[in-house]
């Protein structure tokens, strides 16, 4: 396999978790977990979004979280901003890095955001604007890239023209979102191969949502591709806001299960799995999820030769 010796791990729990999470997280417990995360080796944390409080209630408390969270200098802080007036809070509250929401569906953008994707690509190229002679980087976050719950399977030319727009802007990354959790890897592998082929030099990420128990596949396929950034959420906590039916919980790849596959395959991400298997930990019961995840079920080696007497030395 061709792989790359290290990963970049982004914890999308304190936004996209708390965002779906059915109950209002109190500012102050809030601001703990996004702390003990801080100390998990973690790259960066999506930490809230600087939306209208009538649009996500649940984070609301934004720019409060932004001013009482505990800064590490080698922690990325960003946050999700729908446009310009939420880039404008962004850079108020210092924060390292904003992803710039991007949607491919035209049905999902409408439910999600009310406007056409003319408008959408009109505020990523204002936030770009803001960000200009500021030490914020803009991340793209290409949402439905791989399937809509409305439109179905999006083409991959669709979502590469948002991709080759987006970079027309300016902006310094951008992150393919499997929004749905029903992207397979065969499509993963040829979209991504169709983004690098126009664009080798893009810094591309994944964004990974687990409805269809693909997303450590996805993933593999991605690494083969060049990519070594990947969006997670502690617990699995996560999903898309915009949803058909009966469909409420659309969970995205708990960040605990990505690490011990990277962990287990010799990819490096800087993360201590153990600390971060605690927080876990302290984030399920503080939410009452149980074991919602393959880690914190006991599904690692360590755990498994820590329960027999095996030998727990790593091997060579």
């Amino acid at each position: 396999m061709d792989l790359p010796e290290r990963a970049t791990v982004v914890e999308m729990l304190p936004r996209d978790g708390f965002q779906r999470y059915p109950d209002f997280v109190p500012t102050e417990e809030k601001v703990e977990i996004v702390d003990a995360l801080s100390t998990t080796g973690v790259d960066e944390i999506e930490f809230t979004s600087f939306t209208h409080p009538k649009a996500v209630p649940s984070l609301r408390d934004a720019d409060e979280v932004a001013a009482r969270i505990e800064r590490r200098e080698d922690v990325c802080y960003r946050a999700l901003v729908p446009n310009a007036v939420g880039m404008e809070r962004a850079i108020a509250a210092d924060v390292d890095k904003v992803n710039a929401l991007v949607v491919v569906s035209d049905a999902y953008r409408e439910k999600n955001q009310g406007m056409t994707l003319a408008e959408n690509l009109a505020e990523v190229e204002a936030i770009v604007e803001l960000a200009d002679g500021t030490d914020v980087e803009v991340e793209a976050g290409i949402g439905t890239s791989f399937f809509c719950p409305y439109e179905g399977r999006i083409d991959r030319e669709r979502t590469l023209s948002v991709v080759d727009r987006v970079l027309e802007a300016g902006v310094d990354e951008v992150t393919l979102a499997t929004t749905m959790g029903m992207a397979d890897p065969r499509q993963v592998t040829e979209t991504l191969r169709a983004v690098f082929d126009a664009h080798p030099d893009a810094d591309v990420g994944l964004h990974l949502h687990d409805t269809n128990g693909m997303s450590l596949a996805n993933t593999l396929a991605a690494l083969q591709c060049g990519v070594d950034r990947f969006d997670a959420s502690v617990c699995g906590l996560g999903g898309g806001t915009i949803l058909p039916g009966e469909l409420t919980d659309v969970g995205n790849t708990p960040t605990e299960d990505l690490v011990n596959m990277f962990q287990d395959m010799g990819i490096e991400t800087g993360v201590d799995a153990d600390r971060l298997l605690a927080v876990a930990r302290d984030v399920a019961k503080r939410l009452d999820l149980g074991a919602p995840s393959h880690a914190l079920m006991g599904g690692t080696r360590a755990q498994v030769l820590a329960a027999t007497g095996g030998d727990t030395t790593p091997q060579q």
